[in-house]
């Protein structure tokens, strides 16, 4: 009787230990997938306001600008939805700003989180003249030199 006992025990414990480990196996998916979400927002930003602050002229950065706003879809992340955000161009600096919400399933998240987290990215980037660099290292090398190349 008492080896019944011990088969049902190790039964009981393969249970628990079988669910715990489908449930700490499916809180890493999840939350690798976020992570991948916050990544991709994160690198869609950078380079929106990088081609943005590397033409020339205004006119070329808001078109460079609008093809990297307008490749953002929701089929390059793996969970989050509701995706917006703006591109602005100053005059001396670009600032893309985009959020996204990612659901987080289960009964418990829904109240300590709402049933999402909110992914919002931004990226600040200074306006690069190359024009105006290269006449300021010219006139400094001028200045150093004396005139002479």
């Amino acid at each position: 009787m008492k080896k019944k006992y011990l088969k049902g025990s190790y039964t009981v414990e393969a249970a628990v230990v079988v669910s715990m480990t489908i449930f700490v196996l499916a809180a890493l998916i999840l939350c690798t997938f976020y992570l991948h979400d916050r990544a991709t927002l994160q690198a869609i930003v950078c380079e929106a306001a990088s081609v943005g602050s590397s033409f020339s002229t205004e006119k070329d950065r808001k078109e460079a600008m609008q093809g990297v706003v307008e490749r953002i879809n929701a089929e390059r992340f793996l969970g989050s939805h509701s995706l917006d955000g703006s591109a602005a161009l100053g005059k001396r600096e670009v600032t893309v700003l985009w959020n996204a919400k990612y659901p987080i399933p289960g009964f418990a998240a829904r109240y300590l989180t709402e049933g999402e987290l909110n992914i919002r990215k931004t990226w600040t980037c200074r306006i690069l003249d190359p024009a105006s660099t290269i006449r300021k290292i010219k006139g400094a090398g001028e200045l150093l030199t004396g005139g002479d190349h």
